[in-house]
């Protein structure tokens, strides 16, 4: 976005007589602010009747001005009006890429990437957009990248799917040539919570001109319907506009084409307006909250403001260039500084955004939010650049760029940024300081200082590899006598991150000029810098302890990079960032194919309709006639009473239809169930009433007849509060209360022998504190309900994974029966246990409304709603004991396991979670102490492995600790203590009744990942760095699977149609990613001797399956293969007479005719429920890994290089399918232990990680380099179905070993830095701030 005065610009069109008319009456509003001029001061804008045009798929369309307004989005007009679906509004603020599309914005533009969600539709006039639907489809063939996607597992849910293969698209548009290391690197920004990214990336470098010839099919080879911009097949309708609709308000919008034009628009615009420059408009997905706006100034129509002039040590850049133009202007010249501010804007968010994102639109952001991290102001202000200004008169200014963000822009555009190096040479000072050497010189000083050179570097220190704001941004430049080792200016040090007003770091600009480059002046620089760096403290920051060493280090990292080979080698490759090569993977698996399809790695059910946009999902489903839009009305203060709800504000806006709350609920207000691992059940209010216990509780409804009106109305909605109590939102520091903990055993400690003994008569006991923190599911497709009341009651569409629950809340909310309400789930856009309770309080809220109202109401809730409203993965706390022998057994285990369950006791888990208290190791004695901690936040949730991952981290942080204490190899004693048969397991008194495999396993991940010489090339490379570390561990694991005993039931119903032989299935398990479907296919195929391709998976129906257990705990794909498998077997009964007739060589088709003709029926159904089969029980999932990282010290910053993965799937039914779940699995616990943190304001209690711009899950580039994955061989598991194991959630309990193979680098750089070796406590998540504080770093130790 582009902004330029405290009051936000606009865009205009080239003046029109029809334009001159009829804007007459969108100007009445401001007539006494706009003064209307005649010639150029009478520049019109778009007014009543006005049309825009571009083309979607090769279709024109018509887009009428006033009906869309500029507050619609590309995205939104795409959805919206051209029933486009395939393109996906997810966080709605550029950050996770399912929006992306392709555009050439002019004949001569290249095509690229943007994120339509930002991008206001009435910039695109003139531009070719394309979208998913555009590449192919199954009528009329697939594009190679939408079916080299699918082929290669790369979609699971699919949500994210369609915006990864148009990233790939347009690069290969305007990249025909890339590079395998190209590709690697385009998801920046682009999310995906399901794969783990790399089989979309190896999917994807296949097109690479360095690994294939693929030939990428032009758009204009497809046919595409003139109507629709669908592939299409037949004869093309004439172009379309939107047709019908209403204008959306008083606005003026322009779009001027020259300078002159754009000093004519701002005279006009008086002092009153409030008017806003549109380049990218992508401060919108940052600062939601800026604006209204009464005009809007289109600057992308206006050539002059798009140059680019390099000429050696000059650069000049029209205002409105787009990031990465000028990114790929500079990096392609041999000027040292030229490309180092090429490179630091490469970090700047997404290819998206920066193909969108002009350079004075993001320096208007620093503008107007001072705070703003901005890497273009950082880097262009170390270069020295100048802002050419126009003022509303056409008058011309030159200022330095440091002046802009407290700079009066008020009707001022930023129309050029120069930067001319020379001139940084020629300062006074400069000449001063060089008095000696003029002195003995016989030149002039200007032919002396040549014999210098630039050297530019800059920092950015981001919680992940990219789509990050910094932590600390920092940019150095600096004229320098190499030979010499000396400075010969005035060096330019610039940072952000530390406070709203710092930029330079003058003092120590001023103390190094002209200085030499000695460990002596080095000192003395970091002293008078740190002097002057005084940081801001703002709850959502990091600490600015760190943000102040991290400067302190990045001056370091810039000291050592001048030197250059000067310095020592240990300490060289400090200045240097991390280097991360191509991406790889290795998978490895068994497959039986006398059994196939099973076990065979077919491409998943849904994939290719995924990778094309053609899965529907909740919101593409088109509205009805009369239906309406919600929002919710969200509390803002924790632990308080509401004393005032005033609607009034509201209700008086245009559109508004109602506000529903608690009074409305005609029958009970809690959408909360029983949970079978929850401590205990307490309601939770569909609507607060009276009170708030979190910031974000859900107060009532805005319903009107838009989504957009709904959600600005609810922001208008006044709260009134009272009776305050504390907000404590950490459970470190609500156990110090012992009012807020409570017992969670539910009756049933776990416990066996004599602890107390074993740990008295201990050769060894070690005890400690860890903590874990919660997480954020981060499924793709927020949360969404579409109530439709019907004549037998209620139809509900929505993304849940328990049908059954939702009904049976929804019917008791309404106070009607449960066969009232009529639900029914096609798929799921990801949801790692996020789906299971929480859709309940959506559905039941906005059932309330279309009760009310008796109109469909549709509630999408935000991203930013969702995870300030919703609970998240429980963080725990554990206070631990664990003894050992002389011989370095565990004796005995003593564990408090304190889980945060929120405001709200239903949440809490630590009851399960003590089942994987053992991981796999032979304990015996031990005593686990469950218990429940309030906090004023969300109540917390299930979360893929809830409990599990963090039973099972917490006895091996237990061991790592215990190893270190004892001076042993962690893995030595791993292996020492490994469970045996026999071994105790829990529940109390179970014990284990197979082998363990572990120490096999080990065996093998040792070897297939070298891991000897791994061990001593760790070694050696950590003594020759003493900035650059790397870990390695290996951590084993045991999942025990636990299947009966929880009243677990699974339908399948399987209908034959006799007509064609094809087959329909239903089933009561909902997919969601994990390739439910594709298994059920594949077991049916198999069962009843058919083509997998005749057999089609339909929507779970609660009328089908009105009791089915949720969809969750890894179980539902192989139960409801159970449940098909006996379906199968009841057809195969009835059929058995009729095959007996037909003979050996009828085929399926006349079975199947036959027996219709004989009556037989050919649909079954089946319930599965393993509390009443003996062929299915429980049992246990192994697996180990192996993990090495590497770690900037001197900032935190990690990658994992390498991740060898060894996981017993038993014989997979569908291998491709469970590579994709280990994947995945593995990726969201890397994210629990490094990036994933949430935070809380600590006066309000309110979300301060609550949108892609704060909260940070894995990006492409933080999977290992090197990720291996192998499925154990010879393992089929004669306890479950088909010899198959569960693979959804185990793998997430090993990527612990990330955080110890960090500790393990860090290990390293604490003993360079001369602590003393030993234990030190490590929580997670070890986020870039806690791995650079936890190094112990010493600036004594910067040397050189």
């Amino acid at each position: 976005m582009y902004l330029a005065a405290k009051k936000n610009p606009m865009v205009l069109q080239p003046p029109t007589a029809k334009a001159a008319t009829a804007v007459k009456a969108v100007e009445k509003k401001v007539e006494q602010k706009v003064e209307k001029k005649s010639g150029v001061n009478g520049y019109k804008p778009l007014a009543e009747g006005e049309t825009i045009t571009f083309n979607l798929n090769g279709s024109p369309r018509i887009v009428p001005v006033r009906e869309v307004g500029p507050g619609m989005s590309l995205a939104t007009y795409i959805r919206e009006v051209a029933l486009l679906t395939g393109t996906k509004i997810s966080c709605n603020e550029g950050g996770c890429g399912t929006c992306i599309v392709t555009v050439k914005k002019s004949e001569n533009d290249a095509p690229r990437s943007l994120n339509s969600c930002l991008c206001p539709v009435l910039i695109c006039d003139g531009w070719e957009v394309t979208t998913v639907e555009g590449l192919g489809n199954r009528h009329d063939g697939y594009h190679p990248i939408q079916s080299k996607l699918a082929e290669e597992g790369g979609t699971q849910c699919g949500y994210c799917s369609p915006g990864m293969v148009m990233q790939l698209y347009s690069w290969l548009q305007e990249h025909p040539n890339a590079t395998k290391m190209e590709i690697d690197n385009i998801l920046d920004g682009n999310i995906c919570r399901c794969t783990g990214y790399r089989p979309i990336l190896e999917a994807f470098k296949s097109f690479a001109a360095d690994n294939s010839d693929f030939e990428i099919p032009d758009i204009e080879e497809l046919k595409l319907c003139k109507k629709s911009g669908m592939p299409c097949s037949g004869t093309c309708a004439e172009k379309s506009s939107c047709g019908g609709g209403k204008s959306v308000g008083e606005f003026l919008w322009y779009s001027p084409t020259t300078i002159t034009e754009l000093a004519s628009v701002l005279q006009g615009l008086d002092a009153g307006v409030k008017y806003k420059f549109i380049s990218g408009n992508l401060a919108t997905g940052v600062y939601k909250n800026d604006g209204p706006y009464d005009a809007f100034v289109n600057l992308n129509k206006c050539a002059e403001l798009t140059t680019i002039d390099i000429v050696a040590d000059d650069v000049t850049f029209g205002a409105n260039v787009k990031i990465t133009d000028a990114i790929n202007a500079m990096e392609t010249t041999d000027n040292e500084v030229w490309r180092g501010v090429a490179h630091h804007m490469r970090q700047i968010a997404s290819y998206g955004v920066r193909n969108q994102g002009s350079l004075a639109g993001n320096l208007m952001m620093k503008h107007y939010h001072n705070d703003f991290p901005s890497d273009v102001f950082l880097s262009l202000e170390t270069a020295g650049a100048q802002l050419e200004i126009m003022d509303h008169l056409g008058v011309m200014e030159t200022v330095p760029l440091n002046t802009l963000p407290t700079m009066n822009m008020d009707r001022k555009l930023i129309v050029r940024i120069k930067i001319t190096l020379q001139a940084m040479k020629d300062q006074k000072g400069n000449r001063k300081r060089e008095i000696s050497h003029l002195w003995m010189s016989r030149n002039s000083f200007m032919k002396t200082a040549d014999v210098g050179e630039w050297v530019y570097r800059s920092f950015k220190i981001m919680p992940r590899s990219s789509n990050a704001h910094a932590y600390v941004n920092a940019g150095f430049l600096a004229f320098v006598d190499k030979p010499n080792s000396k400075l010969l200016n005035r060096p330019r040090i610039v940072f952000g991150g530390i406070s709203s007003t710092f930029i330079h770091a003058s003092a120590t600009e001023s103390f190094l000029e002209g200085r030499e480059l000695t460990q002596d002046i080095f000192l003395e620089a970091l002293g008078i810098l740190a002097e002057e760096l005084i940081l801001d403290e703002e709850p959502g920051l990091a600490s600015p302890v760190y943000r102040k060493q991290l400067a302190l280090s990045l001056f370091y990292k810039f000291w050592l990079y001048m030197l250059g080979d000067k310095c020592t080698e240990d300490v060289r490759s400090g200045a240097y960032e991390l280097d991360r090569g191509v991406t790889s993977g290795q998978q490895d698996f068994e497959t039986d194919e006398a059994q196939w399809p099973i076990s065979k790695p077919v491409e998943k059910y849904e994939a290719k309709i995924q990778t094309a946009g053609e899965a529907e999902f909740v919101n593409d489903i088109p509205s009805v006639k009369g239906e309406l839009n919600a929002a919710f009305v969200l509390s803002t203060v924790a632990n308080c009473d509401i004393v005032g709800v005033d609607t009034t504000e509201a209700l008086a806006m245009s559109g508004v239809i109602a506000y529903v709350d608690a009074s409305d609920i005609p029958g009970q207000n809690s959408w909360k169930f029983a949970s079978i691992i929850a401590a205990s059940v307490q309601p939770e209010p569909v609507f607060a009433a009276g009170r708030s216990e979190y910031a974000g509780q859900a107060i009532g409804l805005i319903v009107a007849e838009t989504r957009d009106i709904a959600i600005a109305a609810a922001k208008l909605v006044k709260v009134t509060y009272d009776n305050f109590g504390p907000v404590v939102t950490d459970i470190e520091e609500a156990i110090k209360d012992p009012s807020y903990v409570f017992d969670a055993s539910m009756g049933f400690p776990m416990q066996y022998g004599d602890v107390t003994t074993a740990l008295q008569n201990a050769a060894v006991v070690v005890s400690g504190r860890f903590k874990m923190g919660a997480q954020y599911h981060f499924y793709m497709e927020t949360h969404v309900c579409i109530a439709k009341p019907t004549d037998d009651g209620l139809e509900l569409e929505l993304p849940t994974q328990d049908m059954a629950t939702v009904s049976d809340v929804v019917s008791k909310v309404l106070n009607v029966s449960s066969n009232s309400i009529n639900i029914q789930v096609k798929r799921l856009g990801g949801a790692y246990g996020g789906k299971i309770e929480l859709p309940t309080a959506v559905a039941s809220a906005v059932s309330v409304a279309a009760t009310k109202l008796r109109q469909p109401v549709r509630l999408w809730v935000n991203m930013e709603d969702t995870m300030c409203m919703f609970g998240k993965r429980t963080p725990y706390l554990f206070d631990y004991q664990i003894g050992f022998d002389a011989s370095k057994k565990i004796v005995g285990v003593k564990s408090d396991m304190y889980c945060d369950g929120g405001w709200s006791p239903n949440g809490v888990d630590a009851f399960f979670a003590q089942f994987f208290g053992q991981s796999c190791y032979h304990i015996p004695n031990l005593k686990f102490g469950p218990f429940g901690v309030k906090t004023h936040t969300q109540a917390t949730t299930a979360t893929r492995a809830p409990g599990m991952v963090n039973g099972h981290a917490m006895l091996e942080y237990m061991l790592q600790h215990a190893a270190q204490e004892m001076a042993v190899d962690p893995l030595e004693l791993r292996s020492n203590n490994l469970m045996f048969e026999g071994s105790p397991i829990m529940p109390v008194p179970e014990v284990l009744e197979e082998p363990n495999p572990i120490a096999d396993m080990i065996e093998k991940v040792k070897q297939n990942g070298d891991y000897a010489s791994r061990v001593q090339e760790i070694q050696t490379f950590n003594q020759n760095n003493k900035w650059k570390k790397r870990g390695m561990s290996l951590v084993p694991m045991r999942f025990g699977h636990t299947v009966k005993g929880f009243g677990i039931k699974y339908h399948c119903l399987i209908s034959v149609f006799a007509g064609d032989g094809t087959i329909s299935v239903t089933h009561s398990g909902i997919e969601m990613g994990q390739g439910l479907n594709t298994k059920v296919q594949q077991v049916i195929a198999s069962e009843l001797g058919v083509d997998i391709n005749i057999i089609k998976i339909k929507n779970a129906m609660n009328v089908v399956s009105p009791n089915a257990t949720v969809t969750g705990g890894s179980f539902g794909s192989e139960l409801n293969c159970a449940a098909a498998i006996e379906a199968c077997k009841i057809l195969n009964g009835r059929l058995s007479e009729v095959k007996k007739k037909a003979g050996a060589a009828a085929t399926w088709l006349e079975i199947v005719q036959a027996a219709n003709m004989a009556n037989v029926d050919l649909c079954a159904r089946y319930m599965f429920t393993p509390d009443r089969q003996d062929a299915v029980n429980n049992y246990s999932i192994w697996g180990v890994v192996l993990t090495e990282v590497e770690v900037d010290i001197l900032t935190g910053e990690k990658h994992i290089k390498r991740c060898d993965l060894i996981e017993d799937a038993g014989l997979s039914t569908s291998p491709l399918v469970d590579i994709g779940q280990i994947e995945g699995a593995f990726m969201m616990g890397a994210g629990l232990w490094t990036s994933e943190e949430i935070k809380f304001h600590p006066q309000t209690g309110e979300l301060l990680t609550k949108n892609t711009w704060e909260y940070k899950p894995p990006a492409a580039k933080d999977i290992p380099q090197d990720f291996r994955v192998t499925l154990l061989k010879n393992s089929r598991n004669p306890r479950g179905v088909l010899g198959s194991k569960a693979t959804g959630e185990p793998a997430l309990l090993l990527a612990i070993s990330v955080l110890f193979a960090i500790r393990s680098a860090l290990d390293s750089s604490r003993t360079d830095n001369g602590l003393t070796p030993g234990w030190w406590r490590f929580d997670g998540p070890a986020t870039v701030e806690k791995i650079h504080q936890h190094a112990g770093i010493n600036p004594l130790n910067f040397t050189f």
